[in-house]
């Protein structure tokens, strides 16, 4: 897709520009998960919800939801705040993440439906990210040409 850049200026007069929209979405869906991650970390004590999933080794689904939780960190400070970066750093967090979700669901073979489920959401978010008119306009100061 074609991008024309624009000014500061001109980005936040654009009817697309500022937090919200298909980016409220994302970061409900990004916090929802983060608690989903602490919530497995530190309550998920019988590892019921955990073994739901088909995981077998509980320390590694406890570890990389750890990881997922800090790798959450960036976004949900640098979006509402509307920094210049955070399309950039949330592309790579998220592509970690997804890589993290797929490698765990080819090792573990009754994981696979949660770790599709989560590569799909995954490449939704990363899609949205790269395409949106409003993130865009409100982070890269661009339009399409």
């Amino acid at each position: 897709m074609d991008w024309k850049e624009i000014s500061a200026e001109e980005a936040e007069k654009h009817p697309a520009y500022g937090f919200g929209g298909g980016l409220y979405v994302v970061y409900a869906i990004v916090i929802l998960w983060s608690l989903h991650s602490l919530y497995i970390v530190f309550l998920d004590t019988g590892y019921k919800l955990t073994l739901s999933y088909g995981y077998e080794n509980l320390t590694m689904a406890d570890f990389t939801c750890f990881i997922q939780f800090i790798l959450a960190l960036p976004f949900l400070y640098l979006a509402p705040k509307l920094h210049p970066t955070m399309p950039s750093v949330a592309l790579s967090l998220f592509s970690v993440n997804w890589a993290i979700w797929f490698t765990f669901g080819m090792i573990t073979p009754r994981a696979i439906p949660m770790s599709v489920l989560v590569s799909v959401v995954t490449l939704g978010i990363l899609l949205y990210l790269m395409n949106s008119a409003r993130v865009n306009v409100t982070y890269r100061n661009r339009v399409k040409a």
